[in-house]
């Protein structure tokens, strides 16, 4: 039987070649994290709804920053099985406990993809004979961790759902394959 990870990995075309440039990238992505993560938060910071939400709290931000450093470096894990799938799903659901709402998470990813795999890619592989495909690699590991992080969303969205109401899982599979 093939796994959820397996089968978004095979949906989303992310080849042994891919893990395999991914690998090869971690010291550039450890090069470059820092630089990303500055811009990428000066960009949320300027969006009111999200800058509350990242002070919420004293030192937020700094924490958030390193979260966000070790995802990037982590992209170039190579391996993408269940571990990878649980760090990414909590990951999801933290972002459920705090109230993020997926366009959210979704702007952020995009976000990812358009910047920080521009800036690896450029930086460290400027002339490198691979460097769309490093790109496409990137890009595509990205799309896996989306993925998996609205799979949690949903998840645990339901979960909310079910608990408020009292509904049973089955029928609210029952309610939802009948509004189709």
């Amino acid at each position: 039987m093939t796994t959820f990870i397996d089968e978004i990995k095979q949906l989303g075309e992310l080849t042994e070649e891919d893990r395999a440039l991914l690998a090869e990238m971690r010291s550039a992505i450890e090069e470059q994290a820092p630089e990303i993560v500055e811009r990428f938060y000066a960009h949320l910071q300027t969006f009111p709804h999200l800058d509350a939400i990242l002070n919420a709290e004293p030192g937020r931000v700094e924490r958030l920053k390193g979260h966000l450093k070790n995802w990037l470096i982590t992209l170039a894990d190579g391996t993408y099985g269940d571990a990878y799938y649980e760090r990414r799903y909590r990951i999801g659901k933290r972002h459920v406990e705090v109230g993020l709402e997926p366009r959210y998470v979704m702007g952020a990813m995009a976000y990812c993809r358009a910047h920080a795999a521009q800036m690896i890619v450029e930086t460290a592989y400027a002339d490198d004979a691979q460097k769309a495909q490093r790109a496409q690699a990137l890009n595509r590991v990205m799309d896996l961790d989306l993925n998996i992080m609205l799979q949690s969303y949903d998840d645990h969205r339901i979960a909310q759902f079910l608990e408020v109401t009292g509904f049973s899982r089955e029928l609210f599979d029952n309610l939802m394959a009948g509004l189709g």
